[in-house]
């Protein structure tokens, strides 16, 4: 009998201790599992509509797959302003937060955080470059400790819609900065598939914002239109471009939300929330479900055609 008595004992005990493995909390009608407090830092590329969106979309959706800010998640964010220094004192600063995990936003936090952390896992958004940047393969598999979620851009999509609504256009130009990997990334798709829809895209190069208005007595008169792609530097100067365009009669293009704004006509609509709350699926993976990051692939997100 006694031997019996301590059977069930022991059991007992397991049973507790199984039950007691997960803390919970309860906020209003939901539960919460705050078995673990994950420390997660966010670096931005720069400062913006996009990528503020990106941020709420990526913080909205753990929150969504029960991973809540102050509950059993911390954050940790910085914005690199479009300065590569700043962005990689930023990476430097994150090492004392030891984080669980690294959400990058743009090439330029991406990159600089790739450098200083090899193991910790990285989830990146709104690198369009990725499989050029060695992140990824073409299947999307993940090539070290970083996976994310591709915006697609849609370069034929946008030039269809340009063909078809301005039949006149012919020649496209575009500013971008030398240098600027992304902006090289896209200007290569454009030439790619701009042939196909008897379009010739004209490029200037600029080093500086304050080279923006030279670059445009240079590139209107021999186009017939202007396209907006990302670009920090350029885009500072979006609605210049767009004023300068209108004034020669010329209409301008843009691919985001900070084009939009300054009043270019944009041929696909995109909601960047969407791209965030796709990187937060990818994340919850990682922490929760413990995939390891080579198990998780890259996704792209489509965007809508106006």
């Amino acid at each position: 009998m006694k031997k019996m008595f301590s059977i069930i004992t022991v059991a007992a005990l397991v049973i507790i201790t199984f039950s007691c493995g997960k803390k919970e909390t309860k906020v209003g009608t939901k539960t919460f599992d705050v078995s673990k407090n994950y420390n997660i830092c966010i670096s931005s590329s720069v400062e913006n509509a996009e990528f503020d969106a990106m941020r709420k979309g990526f913080v909205v959706g753990l929150k969504d797959l029960g991973l809540v800010e102050d509950i059993n998640v911390t954050y940790h964010y910085e914005n690199a302003k479009g300065n590569e220094s700043y962005a990689k004192q930023i990476a430097d600063a994150f090492k004392e937060k030891k984080p669980d995990l690294l959400v990058t936003i743009g090439t330029t936090a991406t990159e600089a955080i790739k450098k200083n952390f090899d193991k910790t896992p990285i989830v990146f958004l709104a690198v369009s470059n990725a499989e050029r940047l060695g992140y990824c393969d073409a299947e999307g598999n993940p090539k070290s400790n970083l996976t994310g979620v591709i915006d697609s851009q849609l370069f034929e999509e946008q030039l269809d819609f340009i063909q078809k609504n301005y039949t006149d256009v012919k020649r496209l130009g575009i500013i971008y900065t030398s240098g600027n990997s992304l902006s090289e990334f896209f200007i290569d798709y454009f030439k790619f598939y701009a042939t196909s829809y008897g379009i010739d895209i004209y490029t200037v190069a600029i080093n500086k914002s304050d080279d923006v208005n030279a670059a445009l007595k240079n590139i209107l008169p021999k186009v017939d239109a202007i396209t907006l792609i990302p670009d920090n530097i350029v885009d500072s100067k979006a609605k210049e471009v767009v004023d300068a365009a209108k004034a020669a009669n010329k209409e301008v293009f843009g691919m985001g939300t900070t084009h939009k704004g300054a009043g270019a006509e944009v041929a696909v609509e995109r909601d960047y929330r969407l791209v965030g709350e796709k990187a937060a699926e990818l994340a919850k993976e990682i922490l929760v479900d413990g995939k390891k990051v080579s198990d998780v692939k890259t996704v792209k997100v489509d965007f809508k055609v106006n």
